[in-house]
């Protein structure tokens, strides 16, 4: 079963590449592509796009963060544009590389009055490109033919949005080929605009820079996630999972994720009706609710809706196949508190638990502390399971 479920999550995570690729092509097509222009953290956004890619690289490639000293903190930008470039660039050096490192090197490679200029650079030990495939990299829909991309799941359009991107930004990327042995370089430099002194100041209390030294660190997750796993099985047990999904095959995977944390208690009913009629019966004997938007009878929005309205406060996290910008800003004004797209990332879902199940104090949610209702572990009926 959990081989059966992997394999569906992984599928999955594919085709929900493909449809982001295919749905920013369309829009940078049709000249609707939008840019924002916000505060960039430079160190955060290189290091959240690097880490997110650490999952598909090779056993045995090592893959490292080098960001210089001299790079500024702050700058003003589009953050999430920048990491989708990074990230692009990142991932499309893990798809080719099999044995070696991938080095992502951040450093500052022009200054003036009013900007910076960030150079990023991507290198790796993969299996390089001709000359002549060099010229198709960043063409739409390009997939070189060679015995190493037929193994290579996509579109083809990875690189192409990074240039595109890169170009709306107002910046450049390209290749060139790795000179100290077989592989590539992939660069993409953006010129991001100095802050104001007051902007400089409204920063100072703004998230933090990791206080470890990041002039050179190992891009490694495990212990990270052993120690957020490890926190998650200390309340895992005693904590009541409501989830409200009417596909029964992610039924079946969000409870084998869930049982795999460690959870007993989950209770999984097919429509927002069901988690409505649930809830107004044993309120007090859940923690946390995990609510699909799109399903019959009552979609996730009005269920959420409901539920607030009868006043209670439980944690609803969104579950979405969606993947439009504007979406969680929908969930939020309806009332959830917080958004996982499907196929859903065991990290990241463990990450969205822990955070709603523990207090800033380390305290465990208040209705997990107190005496709850006696439900066995694991009932099936037409209505609802409890697994």
């Amino acid at each position: 079963m959990r081989e059966t479920a992997n394999m569906i999550d992984e599928s999955g995570h594919v085709l929900l590449r493909i449809i982001n690729d295919i749905l920013d092509y369309s829009k940078i097509a049709a000249g609707s592509f939008s840019i924002e222009n916000d505060k960039v953290d430079i160190a955060s956004v290189a290091t959240s796009a690097v880490h997110s890619v650490q999952t598909t690289v090779q056993p045995g490639v090592s893959l490292r963060l080098n960001l210089s000293p001299n790079l500024p903190k702050w700058a003003e930008g589009d953050p999430l544009r920048c990491r989708q470039v990074v990230e692009n660039i990142v991932s499309n050096a893990a798809k080719f590389t099999e044995q070696g490192y991938i080095l992502v090197s951040v450093a500052l490679l022009a200054e003036d009055v009013a900007t910076y200029t960030i150079l990023t650079e991507v290198y790796d030990t993969g299996h390089g490109v001709t000359q002549d495939d060099a010229q198709k990299l960043f063409k739409p829909f390009t997939q070189l033919d060679t015995p190493h991309q037929k193994r290579r799941q996509g579109t083809g359009l990875g690189l192409s949005i990074a240039k595109s991107i890169a170009e709306l930004l107002g910046g450049n990327i390209g290749y060139k080929p790795n000179p100290e042995r077989q592989g590539s370089i992939f660069w993409f430099s953006v010129k991001l605009k100095k802050l104001s002194s007051l902007q400089q100041i409204q920063t100072v209390d703004a998230l933090p820079i990791p206080s470890s030294d990041l002039s050179r660190q190992e891009v490694s997750q495990g212990e990270d996630l052993t120690e957020q796993l490890t926190q998650l099985m200390k309340i895992s047990p005693m904590a009541r999972i409501l989830a409200a999904e009417d596909n029964i095959i992610n039924q079946k995977i969000l409870v084998e994720m869930l049982h795999g944390f460690g959870f007993r208690y989950i209770t999984v009913v097919s429509d927002g009706a069901q988690a409505v009629s649930t809830l107004s019966a044993t309120a007090d004997a859940f923690d946390l609710i995990l609510m699909d938007i799109s399903m019959p009878v009552m979609n996730g929005y009005e269920a959420t809706v409901r539920i607030r309205n009868s006043g209670i406060r439980l944690p609803i996290i969104a579950m979405t196949a969606y993947a439009l910008k504007g979406d969680m800003e929908r969930c939020l004004e309806k009332g959830m508190d917080d958004y996982i797209a499907k196929p859903m990332n065991k990290q990241l879902l463990m990450k969205k638990l822990l955070k709603w199940l523990v207090h800033p104090g380390g305290a465990v949610l208040a209705t997990t502390a107190r005496g709850r209702q006696k439900i066995p572990p694991y009932q099936h009926s037409t209505s609802q399971q409890q697994c």
